[in-house]
């Protein structure tokens, strides 16, 4: 059985800023994200757009011991589905659930591009 790598990334950037992509199987209709990482042999996705925004379902902190702590959230968008990540927020604001958030940019501590979610448009924090 042949298998192969999904050819898109999860994030890109438009004129909006950044769009996270999930995708959606053709055969089934389902809709995921992140993207499959491997397709089977004859299977195909389509990329779909997340949209330019969604609200913050849940968040926790993390206090890793000596590390800085960082902030979690799940956040809910308008096609259905709910998308985990790391949120990034003002100094000396807090987040609260039901607050509109867009994907920004984000660097892993690795230095791997990836994506956050921060307030969008001065939303209240």
């Amino acid at each position: 059985m042949e298998i192969m790598k999904y050819p898109q990334a999860h994030f890109r950037n438009e004129a909006q800023g950044m769009v996270l992509l999930g995708t959606r199987i053709p055969e089934t209709g389902e809709v995921c994200f992140p993207p499959p990482e491997f397709l089977h042999a004859g299977q195909t996705a389509e990329p779909v757009s997340m949209g330019p925004s969604g609200c913050l379902y849940t968040f926790t902190t993390v206090h890793p011991g000596k590390a800085p702590a960082y902030t979690l959230g799940m956040v809910d968008f308008g096609n259905g589905l709910r998308v985990f990540g790391r949120l990034a927020w003002p100094e000396g604001s807090e987040p609260a659930i039901g607050n509109a958030v867009h994907a920004v940019a984000f660097t892993l501590p690795d230095g791997t591009p990836d994506y956050a979610f921060a307030p969008w448009k001065g939303a209240a924090a």
